[in-house]
């Protein structure tokens, strides 16, 4: 029982650290409304590829983000393609309080 307790406390804990950077939480919301492909972000960003990386994967590993792989056979390169997991519980609310803080503090959401 407290194992089970402890793996649900350290899970939550690994979805706010997530969510404590200011770019991530720009990613979650870049890749909610359509998929973004790792170019995509970085150019949106202005971040390296190195750090977007990181950020990527802490997303992933804490469940708030997922990605499909496409093969594209002309160029012969794999592509992902990101997008915010729909199914997390309340990530829509913490999506739509990020764009609306923004929109609070006299700018725009970042793209």
């Amino acid at each position: 029982m407290h194992e089970e307790v402890d793996g649900n406390i350290k899970r939550l804990s690994e979805t706010f650290k997530a969510l404590s950077s200011p770019t991530r939480l720009r990613i979650l919301v870049l890749c909610a409304g359509r998929e973004k492909t790792s170019r995509e972000l970085r150019e949106m960003l202005g971040i390296s590829k190195p750090l977007l990386i990181s950020h990527l994967r802490k997303l992933l590993n804490a469940g708030l983000l997922e990605y499909r792989v496409e093969l594209d056979e002309k160029r012969m390169i794999v592509r992902k393609y990101y997008r915010t997991r729909a199914d997390v519980p309340c990530i829509e609310e913490i999506l739509r309080s990020a764009k609306d803080q923004s929109n609070v503090n006299g700018r725009e959401p970042n793209p």
